[in-house]
């Protein structure tokens, strides 16, 4: 009776301290199976996955991704399974936009691997600085260090304490690399188009894994941070702002060719590409694409439809384009128009479908290549290739399939 009584007159005080207790005995479980994890997998590298030669990794590392927690986890947890499995680490800090691109662009010689240590814009940028180089590309691996990218986590930690299967998912990440598992994965490829000609610009192409964004949905995501105050409820305050908004339609004309498994007109369409000069937004001039040796080689026959190209217009308030792998296992663009979102009360209703991306399109697009030309003045409307800003300008979006060689 006594305790309850010095409970009764002192509970603040108990549950200050009851609160400290569960998160003091929280953080000490999860720092312990963290401990115990990364002791197996440490010992399962040494049984099983030594390289046999010194081989040299590069890390292109996004410091400021994640909140600027990446580079912590990579150091705890990343960094020394590498060093255990005999690789050599190099670590490129990107300090700006485009550093990652250049960097990977101008290297006189590629590393065994590059390992990506950041979010969606920071696996654009070595993607697009690898498919600008002639010759053999070195695999990549993507760790999820990013928010983006950051998918194996998705509770909401207590108290801030880092979640066991998080760190967890950077080992599952590590894994193919370090067994050389590995195969050849398919990139999208974006070229500004010459608004006169129609003919593609004097810029270099992006490249990406992710597809591109753009519209009211991708506004909604980008503005969300700005929301912060509403803690989880972030991404719904950042939807019902645009509830009343009236600049929600994009208006683009699209020319698109059908999907094709690979013929001999895509095989000589490749072969016509030219170098260009440097210029420009997109950044500096076109090279030509080789096939990879690795790669799966499908015969080439004469597809008729191949070079066909229909054309048509659409209102819509978010456009995607996307990378899949069809049902006769040869990759193609699928575009998604969505114009069902009305603003006002009824958009309010479908916020809880909005922020988990569960609007169905009006109009789905299988293609080969397809060009956007938005019509009339964009203003301030970006398009998001892997989560970086683009302005908004006719452009030709085109599939490369098994491009580059990712382990996973």
């Amino acid at each position: 009776m006594n305790y309850l009584r010095v409970i009764r007159n002192n509970w603040k005080k108990c549950t200050f301290g009851a609160a400290v207790s569960v998160y003091a005995l929280q953080a000490l479980k999860t720092h312990i199976e963290i401990e115990q994890h990364m002791r197996e997998f440490a010992s399962n590298i040494q049984a099983n996955w030594i390289s046999d030669r010194p081989k040299k990794v590069l890390v292109v590392m996004n410091p400021v991704a994640n909140k600027k927690r990446s580079e912590k986890f990579f150091k705890n947890y990343c960094e020394p399974v590498l060093h255990l499995a005999g690789y050599s680490v190099e670590i490129l800090r990107t300090n700006h936009i485009g550093h990652a691109k250049t960097y990977v662009e101008e290297l006189a010689t590629l590393p065994d691997a590059i390992v990506v240590a950041g979010g969606d814009g920071t696996s654009s940028e070595v993607v697009t600085g690898l498919m600008r180089r002639r010759g053999n590309l070195c695999p990549i691996t993507i760790l999820p260090l990013g928010r983006s990218v950051q998918s194996a986590s998705k509770r909401i930690n207590i108290f801030g304490v880092k979640d066991v299967d998080y760190v967890k998912s950077l080992s599952k990440a590590l894994e193919p690399m370090l067994k050389d598992e590995s195969q050849y994965q398919s990139v999208i490829r974006f070229d500004v188009i010459n608004e006169e000609d129609g003919s593609n610009s004097q810029l270099k192409p992006i490249f990406g894994l992710n597809g591109l964004s753009w519209g009211l949905l991708e506004d909604i995501d980008a503005a969300k941070d700005k929301y912060w105050y509403f803690g989880p409820l972030r991404h719904y305050a950042s939807a019902a702002s645009k509830s009343f908004a009236d600049n929600w339609s994009l208006k683009t004309d699209y020319v698109y060719t059908p999907p094709c498994p690979g013929c001999v007109d895509c095989a000589a369409t490749v072969q016509r590409q030219e170098t260009a000069q440097p210029s420009g937004l997109f950044t500096r001039g076109l090279i030509k694409y080789k096939n990879n040796p690795g790669e799966t080689k499908r015969p080439l026959v004469k597809n008729d439809n191949c070079s066909k190209k229909f054309e048509g217009s659409a209102e819509a308030s978010q456009i995607n384009i996307n990378c899949v792998q069809n049902k006769d296992n040869f990759a193609e663009l699928e575009s998604q128009f969505i114009s069902s979102l009305q603003p006002g009360w009824e958009f309010i209703k479908q916020i809880p479908e909005v922020t988990c991306s569960k609007i169905l399109p009006s109009l789905v697009v299988k293609s080969r290549t397809i060009q956007l030309h938005p019509d009339g003045e964009m203003g301030e409307k970006f398009y998001s290739i892997d989560g970086e800003e683009y302005d908004a300008r006719p452009i030709k979006v085109s599939v490369v399939p098994n491009a580059i060689k990712v382990f996973c």
